[in-house]
């Protein structure tokens, strides 16, 4: 992780009395109890688990959130089940295997298409670095074959990580007329494996309307018979900058036969409405997890394992309790609304939290910052805090707010977690994260290794930074 230089905070005086660390603490324990199974969405224990945070909300003297409910529902794409009619062919090679060469993903739509094929690099399209990877192609009514991720590879602070989600990248071709997308891990990406295994962020809101698929690095390569430049020399370039976009000497032959597994789940949205306020602040956290399925574990043999999700996020939903029941009472002290989100299905794509910002309550125009926090159950020697740079208020902010924490802090607002749709749509936003661990997605995450003394004291943090920029109407834009 890249990160700008610790920014130390000392102690201020005339801080309130610490919190009931011991009320976190069962809260944590609830929320990565057994009983609800990992909190998978769209399971029962994922439902479970949002009944109980909206009684939460409630009790602590929250409004409903839309609607005069408190529940945001939306249906999602959960992978998709095989039909018979798969078929991929590149070139005059025999048909590939679906499930092992190939295999669709779940934001792909049904549908035939046989063309040219034309390799764009990452696919990337970011103007205001100057980089358009199909620049002087035209990819209408052809198979678009593009890397996943970005140059940097993994790197989720990397400045061409906002911009290397899959759904993205397929949008992008889709919207240039390409007729179907197929993704492929390239050579120089260190990766486990070829990555047709279910990925962690598969799962989508809904089809992108053509077929999207993921193939193997060996099936990929069978594009490149008789062209010039290999797959590792033309990716070599495209992390270099270079324009690497061609059309490939074969074609491409396919077949997409997908039956989505739908699955429902909800956001819980609680207000606290400052009177006469226009603006509101949004504050996050995402109360779901990996549940049982494996899916996007760490573990090696993941199936069938609990994957409770103690710190991730428990730790956050947990917090995210903790500031609603500290501020509810103070509604009439405050410039702007509150509005509290536990977002569903983060796990599988930031879903609940691309759904808000699609269908928000009150006008994003409105909206003037994203309070975000993910994984602060793991305190050590600092906090990490995402966004810095997103408003010029917030260093000023983080000043005043004091408290004995060591705060390292980044300027960029691009992390894997729900503040970046709201980034993405123009809102400052700070993202709270006490970092990546061990037990990070595997079933050892478990409530008895969160630290809530140390969620306590982020608590205190956040709740003093919300009561400086809710209690005033300096612009935060």
């Amino acid at each position: 992780m890249r990160a700008a230089l610790p920014l130390v905070l000392g102690l201020a005086l005339g801080l309130p009395a610490v919190a009931d660390a011991g009320r976190i603490e069962r809260d944590v324990e609830r929320l990565a109890g057994a009983p609800w199974q990992g909190r998978r969405a769209g399971t029962p224990g994922g439902d479970a688990a949002a009944d109980w945070i909206a009684a939460e909300f409630e009790q602590a003297g929250l409004g409903p959130g839309l609607g005069g409910s408190f529940f945001q529902p939306f249906t999602f794409v959960d992978g998709v089940e095989l039909g018979p009619g798969n078929r991929l062919r590149l070139g005059r090679g025999t048909p590939l295997r679906p499930g092992r060469d190939f295999r669709p993903l779940a934001l792909s739509a049904s549908g035939r298409v046989a063309g040219e094929m034309l390799f764009a690099g990452y696919g990337l399209v970011v103007r205001e670095r100057g980089r358009d990877d199909y620049a002087g192609l035209d990819p209408r009514g052809r198979v678009v074959l593009l890397l996943r991720y970005g140059p940097d590879g993994l790197a989720w602070d990397s400045p061409w990580a906002p911009h290397a989600d899959l759904a993205h990248k397929a949008r992008l071709a889709r919207e240039r007329g390409a007729a179907a997308v197929l993704f492929v891990t390239g050579p120089r990406t260190r990766v486990a494996g070829d990555e047709l295994r279910p990925l962690r962020q598969d799962a989508a809101l809904a089809d992108l309307g053509l077929p999207v698929l993921a193939v193997t690095r060996k099936a990929a390569e069978r594009a490149f018979a008789g062209s010039p430049r290999s797959l590792a020399e033309l990716q070599a370039g495209a992390d270099g900058g270079q324009p690497v976009a061609r059309v490939l000497p074969v074609r491409a032959e396919l077949a997409a036969d997908v039956r989505p597994n739908l699955r429902r789940t909800r956001n819980v949205l609680g207000q606290v409405a400052a009177p006469g306020a226009l603006e509101w602040i949004v504050v996050g956290a995402h109360h779901d997890h990996l549940g049982t399925s494996g899916q996007g574990s760490l573990d090696p043999a993941p199936d069938g394992k609990v994957h409770l999700g103690a710190d991730d996020n428990a730790s956050g939903t947990a917090a995210l309790l903790e500031l609603a029941r500290r501020l509810a009472p103070r509604a009439a002290e405050l410039r702007r609304s509150l509005l509290f989100a536990s977002f569903g299905a983060e796990e599988v794509g930031l879903l609940g939290s691309r759904h808000l910002v699609g269908s928000p309550p009150v006008p994003l125009a409105r909206v003037a910052a994203m309070f975000n926090l993910d994984m602060v159950g793991r305190l050590r020697e600092e906090l990490h805090v995402h966004g810095v740079g997103t408003s010029p208020a917030w260093p000023s902010l983080l000043a005043r707010a004091g408290s004995g924490l060591k705060l390292r802090t980044h300027q960029s607002g691009w992390a894997p977690s729900d503040h970046a749709p709201f980034h993405a749509a123009g809102v400052p936003v700070l993202f709270f994260f006490t970092g990546v661990h061990a037990d990070y997605h595997r079933p050892s995450d478990t409530a008895g290794r969160v630290d809530a003394r140390g969620i306590d004291r982020i608590v205190g943090l956040v709740e003093r930074l919300l009561r400086d920029a809710a209690g005033s109407d300096e612009p935060l834009r």
